[in-house]
């Protein structure tokens, strides 16, 4: 059992993560998930990627990223470099060799490393630009042509713990973040995530960012270290309403073209409209916004869906419809 333990300090530094560009630690942990290669959750993911070409040297990351439980740390930077819009490559590319050198002697404890990782031990920076530059060419393979279906999964959690903790305040997102975590204030409890035994780690005024990743697995991670941010990953709530939480990549939506023929009428652009917002509508919400029947809402919905303009996510027996980028572009273009 992993113990993580808060001061006031802690609590008031609390934060929810929020990236535009999706992390590169979920290149990391979906290339744990393909690794995997079982359960239903990822399957049309995992069979579109098939028919891609991945990059030539892909099985080097391999070596350093096992099926399951840690993968090295300096190849997930932390929040204020996590995307390759804020450089996250390139924090990569830099990493000091002495860190190099612990966190791969950490990971051969647990897994035998082929001969080439003592360079990459030692600093040799041809072997380190080699590991970035794979990286970097699965990410542009494996995350960003799914990067809008993965968005629109996590802005909605993002929305719902924003809005759990306006109103029931932090300790209700700590407890609402997974059945195996239980929050007794100042502690929170992780069951079975620290191996054999109990492992207390204070966090000391530095605070928790919380951070949904959608190749999480279906267990929180804790990323926590003596320096710099202590986070702690889990996977979202909502559901995508499809066989896959990534079923179809952002490159096969249909345009705007296709989207008009779909919003003729009044009553369905303010529906699109209304859907736009961040937390976006469950069914009876919406409707009760438009002043139309369930019935009525539901068909609106489905046809925007079907043009590629709003997405359903699912959470227990709630569903909420949120618009998605084409939709939102396609009202930008209009107003």
């Amino acid at each position: 059992m992993l113990r993580i333990h808060f001061t006031s300090k802690d609590l008031a530094r609390v934060t929810l993560g929020y990236n535009s560009s999706l992390p590169v630690s979920e290149a990391v942990m979906s290339l744990q998930a393909l690794r995997r290669g079982s359960g239903p959750k990822f399957s049309a993911w995992r069979h579109h990627l098939a028919g891609k070409q991945l990059p030539a040297r892909v099985s080097l990351l391999g070596s350093l990223v096992p099926a399951s439980g840690w993968a090295p740390d300096f190849l997930t930077p932390g929040p204020e470099h996590a995307s390759p819009i804020t450089g996250a490559f390139d924090v990569i590319r830099a990493t000091p060799r002495r860190r190099l050198s612990a966190e791969l002697r950490r990971l051969s404890s647990h897994h035998r490393l082929p001969a080439w990782t003592h360079l990459l031990a030692d600093g040799d920076r041809e072997a380190l630009d080699t590991v970035t530059d794979t990286l970097a060419a699965y990410y542009d393979v494996a995350v960003t042509p799914y990067s809008d279906r993965m968005r629109a999964v996590l802005d909605a959690d993002h929305a719902w713990r924003v809005h759990t903790m306006a109103r029931l305040g932090v300790g209700a997102v700590l407890a609402g973040l997974h059945p195996q975590v239980r929050w007794e204030e100042p502690v929170l409890e992780l069951a079975g995530f620290a191996g054999q035994g109990q492992v207390d780690f204070h966090l000391e005024g530095r605070g928790l960012l919380l951070s949904a990743h959608i190749f999480c697995g279906s267990r929180p991670r804790a990323l926590l270290n003596e320096v710099g941010t202590p986070v702690l990953v889990y996977a979202p709530v909502w559901n995508l309403q499809s066989d896959s939480l990534v079923a179809a990549p952002t490159d096969t939506q249909p345009r705007a073209s296709t989207a008009l023929a779909a919003l003729l009428g009044r009553t369905r652009a303010a529906a699109l409209e209304a859907l736009a917002s961040p937390a976006g509508h469950n069914t009876k919400q919406l409707a009760e916004r438009l002043a139309i029947s369930p019935a009525s809402a539901s068909e609106h919905v489905a046809a925007l869906r079907a043009a590629g303009l709003v997405t359903s996510l699912r959470h227990a027996n709630m569903v909420r419809h949120t618009a998605t980028t084409l939709g939102k572009n396609l009202i930008s273009t209009a107003t």
